[in-house]
Parts: C-alpha cells; structure tokens; sequence
C-alpha cells in the first residue's frame, strides 16, 4: 500500500463560508453498490472549491469518508491548484474510494501529466476497478519513466502489483506490459510469477521459460521455473532445475526454497533435513524455522509447532504469524481465555484480521454477539487499513450467530460509504445467496459482471450460482468456462466446472475436473461435491471414503456429516 502520509490543506483553500450551507452541500448522498461514475461525483455539492474543501475537512471529522473524498475531487476539478488535486487523490486514496482516486490521480495528471506518484495512483486504482487497459497505460507510462530502468521497474512493480490486486488482474496487466518488452527477463519473469500466483499454470511456464531462455544464469528465473515445472507435475524435472541454480548460486534463500519444493514433491526426509540444516544459518534461521513449524502445525504435531512458533516469538521474527498459530493451537485444545488473549495480540500484519476474528468469533460463542461484534469494532476503530475487513468480519459474525438480516445490514450500510469494493459487494452476494434471496443475489452478480467483465472471480461466481440454484446450466457453464480460461488451474473454478458438468449428467467429465479441484484446494464443498458425481457413477464406496476424509477435516461441518449418514447402503 501507499503509505506516504497526506500532505497538509493548503491554507488558501480554507477560506471564511457557511458551514452550514457546505454541510447541506456535503449530505450523505444513497449510493447504490457499483456506483460512484465520475458523472456523480458532482451530485448535490457546492460549486465554489473554498466551501468544499472546508465541507471535506468537516466530513473527515465526522467519518463521512465517501462524502471528504467526494468534495475533495470535486474541488480538485473547479481549481487549477496540483497540491489540491495530490490531496483529493490522498484522501479518495485512504478511504478505498477507487473511483474517486482514478478520477482525482488523472485530474492531478491534466496539471502535471509527469508526476509519477499521480500514475502510480491512477494505475492502482484502475487495477482495483478491474480496468485493466486503464491499469496498463498508467503503470506503462512508469515502467518508462520512473525507474532507473525497465528491468528494476518490473521487479519493482510485481510485489506493489500483488499487493493492490487480484492475482488474475495483476497477470492481465503484466501480460499487457511484457508486449513492450518483449526480450526483457525481468518483464517474462514478474509475468510468470504473476501467472502461477493467478492458477494459470501454462502461462506460467510460457513466461518461466522465456526468462531462463534470457537470463540462463539469473537464478530468480531458474528457481521459478523449477516451481512451475513441479506445479505443472513434473517433479522430477522441477527438482533438477532448482538444483542446477543452488549449484551455481547456494544463497540461503535459493536453499530455502529448494527445501520447499522438495517437501511438496513428498521427499519429506530430505527437504526437513534441509530446513534443519538452514536453521543453523544465522541470515536463514527464522525462516527455516518458520517453515518447520508451518509443517508441524499443518501434520497435527501442536507440541512441536508450539515449540517453534514460541521460538520465533522469542526471536522477535516474524511475530505475528507466531502469535496467530499459538492462539491457534490455545483454541484446538479449547482452552478459550487463552486464545482470546493470544489471538488479541496480533494487531498488525496479515493474519491480524483473522485472529481478531476468531477471537470475536470464541466471544460470541461464549458471552453472545454483542461481546463478538464489541471485540471487533474496538479493534477497528483505530486501525482504518482494516476498515473493509472488519466490515465483512462483522457481517460473518453476525451471519454465524443467525442473523442473516442483521449481516445483510451491515453490509448495504457499508455499501454507501464504499461502493467500488469488489470484496463487499461479494459478501453482499454471499448473503443474499445464504439467506435464500437467490435472485436478488443473481441480479447483484450480473452488475458485478457488467462492472467487472474480465474478472474471473465475478464470472465464475456468477456461473456457479446459475448451474447450482437454477435450470439456466448453458450460461452457467459459459461463464464458467470464461473464468476458466483465466485460472485455468484455479481449485474453485474447476470445482464449479465440475459441478456443471455433473449437473448435465456428463460425470465421467465432471469426475475429472472435480479430482483435479481437489488437488488444488481443501474445501468440504470440492468433497461435497466429488462425493455426489462418484456416487452417480456407482462408485459408492470411493464416495464414502471422500465424505469420511473431509470429515476429519472439517468435523463440524454439518453438510459432510449429514450427506454421510444419507449414504446408499
């Protein structure tokens, strides 16, 4: 994220007006989800920037965030003043407000069409409104200009890039830019990496090998496409190629990532035996040694991960994701106060949501909802980054309490103040879908889709819900295929194929894309679904054997247990 902090007001924009009457110009307006087109922005406000702006700066102080960024840009298009346009980008900016930051970072761009930070802005929030053209031409016009040269800007990018979008809109956005550079390594590689981040395998190694073929002896692009190799099920080969760059180059971090690939190839012994021996490395210590308690955690082994995550603890590295598998392993041996209490620490980072959470979650389930929802709100209210997470960690909390309608509210609520998040317009979806509000929930996916016709996200959940809850199984299985053909590897894309397939009794082919779901994704619902399509092809005792294995996994999962019991004898 951009976390350079807002520059101040400039002076001469707060002028002497009537506060009320800004105040009337700034009300809080409807905004319906998907809203919030340029055409809008100057709805119901004040045409004299000074008002605005003092409008804006009241509206801060009263959290009205949409209504300050709105006022913010609107001045930014009456005045010719840069700082303003730099300050209406800021705010639109901080508050996910991505149509207002696009519209503000290019009016910014119409009074200095240099300024690399106003592209930088324009770029990423073109990428979080699925423009992907949009996203191409400002982030091309930086890979141009803002770097010492393409090659650093690639490297640059791919991390900023991952971290503002989807991993599918981070890999249509590069793909467009590699068509600059078409013989630039770091151009091919930051594409490969984005590809098999985004479950497109063979773009993957389309692009891993391109950068090997360019840079033979640059060890990032041996090393990536040793991972795609093995990805794509060639271990073997994978292994070799990795090796082959160790070899050459037996920095600590191509050690550890070689370990890696060699316990996701079931080579066990060797690859922990590798962890070991990196774990007396003073500069790959903490990482092996956080690898080696990712591995017994995930194995079921909570003394020994206990052990290691307390290490690291100790350590000061990597303290967070310490403290969320320790407030982990304090709720599997249901010992809650400590959970809680462990959970609570993690303030920061990207486990922070989730641990505060699971805490609301033990909360609610002990003390009632409103000592869940007071836990997450207390967390929230001084942690804006977290703003839409908390949202949508509300709105699940309340839905696990059996409170459909009141998740429903909270979110439509938050819907007007951030009309461009993708993320809670899908939860919106979720539980309108939950709630049996099937084509209320249709209908908000088809906007979804009309907003965001390339994202496969949107496609895919628009397909899966036409084949699962209605007869319209051909447009269903359409924009399957189209999100397919973006995440062709994606474990939930092919789960949904699947399902569509089964649900035109074509089994044999629903069989094959369910298996290969299943190898990319734990997810009772993968199981679920495998479970009926053998069942259908007589294979009842296979069936049986899935239902057992995912109810191990997920033993409170009411579906996997009920369809068990209703197995044919």
């Amino acid at each position: 994220m951009l976390d350079r902090a807002f520059s101040s007001v400039p002076v001469r924009w707060l002028l002497p007006t009537l506060v009320a009457a800004v105040l009337a110009g700034c009300a809080a307006q409807q905004v319906q989800p998907g809203a919030g087109a340029p055409s809008d922005i100057a709805a119901g406000l004040p045409t004299d920037p000074n008002a605005l702006v003092l409008g804006a700066e009241v509206a801060l102080q009263r959290n009205q965030y949409r209504e300050a960024a709105r006022a913010y840009v609107r001045a930014s298009q009456l005045a010719s003043d840069e700082q303003l346009a730099e300050q209406a980008t800021r705010v639109a900016y901080e508050h996910h407000q991505w149509t207002l930051v696009l519209t503000a970072a290019e009016r910014w761009l119409e009074l200095n069409q240099t300024n690399e930070e106003a592209r930088r802005f324009a770029g990423f929030a073109a990428l979080h409104l699925y423009q992907i053209d949009r996203a191409a031409e400002h982030l091309g016009f930086l890979l141009d200009t803002a770097f010492i040269n393409p090659q650093a800007g690639f490297l640059a990018l791919l991390p900023q890039l991952s971290e503002e979008g989807s991993a599918a809109g981070t890999t249509a956005v590069l793909q467009k830019l590699v068509q600059k550079y078409p013989a630039l390594t770091e151009a091919h590689y930051a594409l490969g990496r984005s590809a098999m981040q985004s479950d497109n395998f063979a773009l993957a190694l389309t692009h891993a090998q391109k950068a090997h073929e360019l840079g033979p002896f640059w060890s990032p692009a041996g090393l990536l496409l040793g991972q795609v190799q093995m990805i794509r099920g060639d271990a073997e080969t994978g292994l070799k190629t990795a090796r082959e760059v160790i070899q050459r180059d037996g920095q600590d971090s191509y050690r550890l990532e070689y370990a890696l690939m060699l316990l996701q190839s079931g080579r066990d012994k060797e690859g922990r035996a590798e962890l070991t021996a990196l774990a007396s490395s003073e500069s790959a210590a903490a990482v092996a040694e956080r690898a080696l308690a990712d591995i017994d955690f995930q194995l079921g082994d909570r003394e020994a991960a206990k052990q290691r995550y307390s290490a690291l603890l100790s350590s000061g590295r990597y303290v967070y994701e310490a403290l969320f598998y320790l407030g982990a392993i304090a709720e599997l041996r249901e010992s809650w106060d400590e959970a809680v209490q462990i959970y609570g620490r993690v303030t920061s980072g990207e486990m922070a949501v989730a641990a505060q959470s699971r805490a609301a979650l033990i909360k609610m389930r002990r003390t009632g909802i409103k000592e869940g929802l007071a836990h997450l709100e207390e967390f929230g209210s001084t942690r804006p980054q977290y703003a839409l997470d908390i949202i949508t960690a509300r709105a699940n909390l309340l839905a696990n309490s059996g409170d459909r309608s009141g998740a429903l509210a909270v979110l439509d609520q938050a819907l007007e103040e951030y009309p461009d998040s993708a993320e809670l317009r899908f939860a919106r979806i979720f539980q309108l879908e939950a709630a049996e509000r099937v084509d209320q929930s249709i209908a908000e996916l088809r906007k979804l889709v009309a907003d965001r016709p390339a994202d496969p996200a949107a496609t895919n959940a628009l397909g899966y819900t036409l084949v699962d809850r209605t007869r319209n199984h051909k447009e269903g299985m359409q924009l399957i295929a189209q999100a397919l053909a973006e995440t062709p590897d994606n474990g939930a894309v092919l789960d949904s194929m699947g399902w569509a397939m089964h649900r035109q009794k074509r089994d044999d082919e629903a069989l094959d894309y369910l298996q290969r779901a299943k190898r990319r994704i734990n997810d009772a619902e993968v199981d679920l679904h495998l479970a009926e399509v053998l069942i259908a092809l007589n294979r009842k005792e296979e069936a049986s054997a899935t239902l057992k294995e995912a109810l191990e996994r997920y033993p409170d999962n009411t579906k996997v247990h009920k369809r068990l019991q209703s197995l044919p004898n």
